[in-house]
């Protein structure tokens, strides 16, 4: 096999790889329906998402505003039987309400757990074998 073929290969395969998924303006957080309001709690709504834990901080936001910051909470509890999360407000700039949204990130994957990693460990491995005939 002819090396500059192996090189332009695996250049136009890195490159593809190194794209960006999505547009890195976009956010992180994930958004939640706000289900109830105590005095000084939050239930979140977490349908789909199994990931969320105890400790978690995230914030409310008015989307009715341009997402204005509306208040910082932890979550205390998880129920996944009832898809809900039991969070305590840990700070408010108005009162929260059911028309708020709440944010929260999503813990990062551990770097081996990185699908990019193994990719460019399959890459490598076939251009040095490629590289070495």
């Amino acid at each position: 096999m002819n090396v500059g073929f192996a090189l332009t290969v695996g250049l136009v395969t890195l490159t593809s790889l190194a794209a960006p998924s999505r547009a890195w303006a976009q956010e992180t957080a994930y958004r939640f329906e706000i289900a109830s309001v105590g005095d000084s709690t939050v239930s979140i709504s977490t349908e789909k998402h199994e990931w969320l834990r105890v400790g978690q901080r995230g914030i409310a936001v008015d989307p009715m505003r341009h997402d204005a910051l509306v208040a910082r909470f932890v979550i205390l509890k998880v129920d996944a039987e009832h898809k809900l999360a039991l969070a305590i407000v840990t700070g408010q700039t108005t009162q929260l309400t059911t028309s708020h949204v709440a944010l929260i990130d999503r813990p990062a994957r551990s770097w081996y757990a990185q699908p990019t990693l193994w990719i460019g460990a399959i890459v490598g491995v076939v251009i040095g074998m490629v590289a070495k005939h």
